[in-house]
């Protein structure tokens, strides 16, 4: 066959590249689109691996100028956003449209509509009921530009790179293994985002889970945790290896004990994405046994119909400016509004009201919206750990199975109780009782002190974690949890 089955796929994986840089009219920096845009797609990605949030359009901006700077090219401030916007979207920046092309189907032998986004709004980031700007992240398609410079595509599967990066190690090829290692955090990020945001929509709509079939395939619940398990045990491997190098010159031992440091930040951020798809499993069960109506009542409620034809082409408005305040939110041609217009068509279904029925028959839609943190639980939890800590210098997670059942139920109440944890375990942190930003390790700080002004002699100094020596690991019901240790560094 000339044409050999997959063509559509693999000319979806090329197109971003081909597209990249074109039609921006940039003077005599045309011949360098191409190269500049890569650049800033390969810097945004960098600070997303390293959990740097100055991912902006304006951040992006900032970047471009050193780009142009590092190149030896000039280019003024128009011509510097020109290509920032013509990389976040396709011709006009205020429609804030998707790229847009056509590519030959094999299977119709047609040419069909494909678009895709170079970047993608950052939801976990982007504080805008707080008057914050627009974080952006890169999507799958352009990740796939930087994997694709070591032929490393996702369609060979997070299992190959982690054995890519297993092999590295062997060879003691350590700065190989650092940027296997920063894709494989990546990988995961993209996969936490994706159960995050599959959580939201079977939340939304429960009928989802049927429609949805991306994020996990057709795969049972054992069969996920029999891949969590075996991706387990690679890292428990590639783990092994650290103690084989304490022979090596400080040198190449510092680049080691680097490299190791990202691997443990990688099997972290590994556990809590398989926390997060038992969570969504056990959230698919429980509403296919408790609330199966919830699969055959569709809403019949749009702003199509019920707003725009069945009020105001049939009854008109009482004044003209009406119209205005009810179309400009839709379709504002400003860059900083609240929500990007493709979220603003999206979240016009609304759930009819449903009929009364009997309280114990009843679906409650309050039950499914994201509650507000609860943090008088958290301090109440966190007490016993920061007080260990100052007392003793730290605490293990598997000091959590020693808890009654009563205590149990109190950590396993809200996500939050053991996302903190994992905050603590992923990255560093130093304590500090005036910040006031948004890290919540030190605001549940800061709310301790509140409570037991002892806690106060922990001001400033640094926690870490490590994974203790052992075989044993956390594990409550679905929760699974390698064994952390979180402890003072002076």
């Amino acid at each position: 066959m000339t044409i050999e089955k997959g063509f559509f796929n693999r000319m979806k994986k090329l197109q971003p590249i081909r597209m990249l840089g074109t039609g921006m009219d940039l003077g005599q920096l045309n011949e360098y689109a191409y190269e500049i845009c890569f650049l800033l797609i390969q810097n945004i990605f960098n600070r997303e691996l390293r959990e740097n949030h100055n991912r902006t359009r304006n951040d992006m901006i900032f970047i471009t100028e050193n780009i142009l700077k590092d190149m030896n090219l000039e280019g003024d401030r128009e011509i510097i956003e020109r290509i920032v916007d013509g990389t976040l979207w396709y011709r006009e920046p205020t429609k804030q449209d998707a790229f847009s092309t056509r590519i030959y189907n094999e299977t119709t032998n047609s040419k069909v509509d494909y678009a895709f986004r170079y970047f993608k709004v950052d939801r976990e980031h982007s504080h805008w009921e707080q008057g914050g700007s627009t974080v952006y992240m890169l999507t799958e398609e352009s990740q796939e530009m930087i994997f694709i410079t070591r032929e490393i595509l996702e369609e060979f599967g997070f299992d190959l790179e982690q054995f890519y990066t297993l092999q590295l190690i062997k060879t003691g090829n350590f700065s190989k293994a650092r940027n296997s290692i920063d894709h494989l955090i990546a990988r995961v990020r993209v996969l936490i985002n994706r159960e995050k945001e599959y959580r939201r929509d079977i939340i939304r709509d429960p009928q989802n889970i049927f429609f949805d079939r991306n994020v996990r395939g057709k795969r049972t619940e054992e069969e996920i945790k029999d891949q969590f398990k075996e991706e387990q045990q690679v890292f428990q491997s590639m783990l092994s290896w650290k103690n084989r190098y304490d022979t090596l010159p400080d040198e190449k031992k510092a680049e080691a004990e680097i490299m190791f440091e990202n691997l443990e930040r990688a099997r972290s951020l590994h556990d809590t994405l398989a926390r997060r798809v038992m969570e969504n499993l056990a959230l698919e069960l429980e509403i296919r046994v408790k609330y199966p109506e919830s699969f055959w009542n569709i809403s019949s409620y749009s702003f199509k119909k019920d707003i725009w034809k069945n009020h105001i082409v049939k009854d008109g408005l009482k004044n003209i400016d009406d119209l205005e305040k009810v179309i400009s939110p839709l379709f504002s041609p400003e860059i900083d509004f609240i929500y990007p217009l493709d979220w603003a068509w999206s979240e016009q279904m609304v759930r009819a009201k449903r009929k009364e029925r009997k309280e114990t028959d009843t679906f409650v839609e309050d039950d499914w919206r994201f509650r507000e943190t609860d943090w008088d639980l958290l301090v109440e939890l966190y007490e016993e750990v920061f007080i260990t800590l100052l007392e003793k210098g730290s605490f293990s997670i598997l000091q959590l199975k020693e808890k009654n059942q009563e205590e149990k139920e109190k950590w396993l109440r809200q996500t939050e109780n053991i996302d903190i944890f994992m905050m603590l375990v992923i990255s560093e942190v130093v304590l500090d009782l005036k910040y006031t930003g948004e890290d919540e390790r030190l605001s549940l700080f800061r709310r301790l002190c509140e409570k037991n002004s002892e806690l106060k002699a922990l001001e400033g100094k640094k926690i870490k974690a490590e994974i203790e020596n052992t075989k044993d690991y956390f594990s409550w019901n679905e929760l699974f949890i390698s064994p952390y240790r979180i402890y003072i560094k002076e």
